[in-house]
């Protein structure tokens, strides 16, 4: 019973494969981005073929890459088992009987068109694969969501009640997962099929080309030298690195294995330099220009064009990254902390010289998907951009084994996402054929008494404790299918209840109990994971008000449609907010500050950053008050400043 429960509920372990095992498994994923590549430039594929040519190849690479459980000993953590081989042939031979009846699925009527028993059995052994491996390679929170609304279409009807439904039969609630584009191959599937994939595609060609390094070395030239040079080093690389790889979880492991240290070393303790680093990680995928993969995700999701989401998120994001970069510097002026020794610093004119070609593959990406250009077609050629940078400097020339590499990476790193679209598409199927969705909107507004504040904390909270443990991909998914109708019903435009979504799904990732980007992050570190994730919370207190307030006034998503002195008047008072809250955050301004400052520079902060006019012109008046008493050292509570 232990075992048959461990198999239930363990995350699988990634196995260390050689020989032939290994050699097989590479040239799967090589001609899985192969694929992906002449689907996105010359070869038409009809859509929900295509997503299902690509959930095949993502279910045989998890069958052979992913073990069942997290302890299955040497055999099959170094070695293929014979049964997995048997399953990931039964899954490739499901998949080519599927493409090869589309013509006939496409043409069909759902739930009223009978399915074939084959078609029943390829269902089943679809739903019951995704689901299963899903939990292989993420653990059991998802997959067991997935369950939960399967089995509310199924047993909903006999719930009185609110909750009820009308009774729906097995075989049409099959029929909507898997042979329409209302279940496993709905719009997550979509963009992780076509934008997510090319997007992870492009870095991991970026990462193979030897950027990274340019990224690290141009971090220290511009902020190594001011106070806390360490720590804004760690921000800006973290930054820059999440853009393009849209995983905290990975960007804190791979940037943090250098600059955690670095931090330390530099003076800071172990728990703010992992907070610092999760947080800073995190940001990466709600700061454009290119934001992880939660553009390409609302591109798909909300219809909203690139460039809008890109140019609305940007004043959001620059305040995300002005928090956390002055939390950093009051901390280093608060303690005495100085900037890294210039000496052992580049120039910056010398790292441009030798890396500013690693640029144009960005301004590339950018450029086209600003102009309109499909995502698909920016990230091709984004890519190839990068290969030519490659070939500029001998060191980083990417030759065929290099290519070959990144094509292989691509792929298997685009397994999770991928499985965890498919069981947020398990979601939406559960979602639409039974109406919860509407309920669910009508009890958050029930239980927010039609206040929006109220519903926005529910909804707020329902994202991150959805999103927990989960990849930014998948926790948007799931959490816009579930909140997105309550924002409606609160007269929320997309932009603005899509952007609300994103920021706290992609936040969940530094909030306990379950912060895997702050216990990454205290990994390295060597601090308590707990109270790395509490004080990632505590420095990222900005972005948790951020969403809050461009919902109730959107212009502080400045596009040039809202552009206007009120706009400018909003940007400044949040940026001078900002200041000021990360001050009392902090305890020190030009010195340090006594509890009772601290507590109202945090409010004066927090009114300057609500866009009214009278909250802004209050929390200006209490910031005068502060920084009259910090430069002329008045006393506050007895004691001389």
């Amino acid at each position: 019973m232990n075992k048959l429960w461990r198999l239930m509920t363990e995350e699988g372990k990634k196995r260390k494969l050689s020989g032939t095992d290994a050699k097989v498994v590479k040239w799967i994923a090589v001609a899985m981005s192969l694929y992906q590549l002449a689907q996105a430039t010359f070869l038409t594929v009809q859509p929900q073929m295509h997503y299902a040519i690509h959930l095949t190849f993502i279910m045989v690479l998890c069958s052979l890459i992913y073990t069942r459980t997290y302890s299955p000993g040497p055999r099959t953590t170094n070695r293929i088992p014979v049964e997995d081989w048997i399953y990931a042939v039964i899954l490739a031979l499901a998949g080519v009987y599927y493409c090869s009846q589309m013509d006939i699925y496409l043409t069909r009527m759902p739930m009223v068109d009978m399915l074939s028993n084959l078609e029943i059995v390829i269902g089943i052994l679809t739903v019951v694969a995704v689901i299963g491996l899903t939990k292989r390679c993420m653990g059991f929170v998802l997959p067991f969501i997935g369950c939960i609304f399967l089995a509310y279409a199924f047993f909903g009807h006999l719930i009185p009640g609110v909750f009820y439904h009308r009774k729906l039969l097995a075989v049409d609630i099959l029929d909507q997962l898997v042979y329409t584009t209302n279940g496993i191959y709905s719009s997550p599937i979509a963009a992780a099929a076509t934008y997510v994939f090319m997007f992870v595609m492009f870095g991991s060609f970026f990462a193979a080309s030897g950027a990274g390094d340019f990224f690290y070395k141009f971090s220290m030239a511009v902020a190594g030298r001011y106070a806390g040079g360490a720590g804004k080093v760690a921000i800006i690389t973290s930054g820059l690195f999440g853009m393009i790889n849209g995983s905290p979880t990975a960007n804190v492991v791979t940037t943090g294995s250098f600059t955690i240290p670095m931090m330390q070393k530099a003076g800071y303790d172990g728990i703010f330099s992992g907070a610092v680093t999760a947080v800073a990680a995190t940001g990466g995928g709600i700061m454009p220009p290119i934001m992880g993969t939660a553009a390409f995700l609302m591109v798909e999701m909300a219809g909203i064009a690139y460039k809008d989401i890109a140019i609305a998120a940007f004043v959001p994001g620059v305040l995300y990254y002005l928090a956390l970069l002055l939390i950093v510097h009051f901390r280093a002026r608060k303690f005495g902390l100085v900037g890294l020794n210039p000496k052992e610093l580049p120039s910056v004119k010398a790292t441009l010289k030798e890396g500013w070609i690693f640029l144009i593959p960005i301004v590339i990406l950018v450029v086209m998907l600003m102009r309109g250009y499909t995502a698909n077609l920016a990230a091709v050629v984004g890519t190839v951009a990068v290969i030519a940078a490659s070939w500029t400097r001998k060191e980083t020339r990417m030759k065929l084994p290099e290519i070959i590499k990144a094509l292989e990476d691509a792929a298997k790193s685009s397994v999770i996402v991928s499985l965890s679209c498919a069981v947020a598409g398990c979601v939406i199927a559960g979602l639409m054929t039974t109406g919860l969705s509407g309920k669910l909107a009508s009890l958050i507004l029930s239980l927010g008494g039609n206040s929006t504040l109220v519903a926005l904390i529910l909804t707020a909270a329902i994202c991150t404790l959805l999103g927990m443990g989960m990849p930014v991909a998948a926790a948007y998914c799931l959490t816009a299918a579930l909140c997105i109708p309550s924002l409606y019903e609160l007269g929320l435009q997309p932009l603005e209840a899509h952007m609300f979504v994103v920021y706290f799904a992609t936040l969940s990732a530094i909030t306990p109990p379950v912060a895997v980007a702050s216990y990454a992050a205290a990994g390295i570190s060597g601090a308590n994971a707990a109270t790395v994730g509490w004080q990632a919370c505590r420095i990222g207190l900005v972005s948790f008000a951020v969403p809050f307030i461009f919902v109730f006034d959107p212009m502080l998503m400045v596009t040039p449609q809202n552009f206007c002195l009120r706009s400018i008047f909003i940007v400044v008072m949040a940026t001078i907010g900002v200041i000021i809250l990360c001050s009392g955050l902090e305890g020190y301004l030009r010195k340090q500050m006594p509890m009772i400052l601290r507590i109202l520079a945090v409010l004066a902060g927090l009114l300057m950053i609500y866009p009214e006019p009278i909250t802004s012109y209050i929390g200006l008046g209490i910031s005068v008050l502060i920084i009259a008493q910090q430069m002329l050292g008045i006393k506050v509570g007895g004691k001389a400043n």
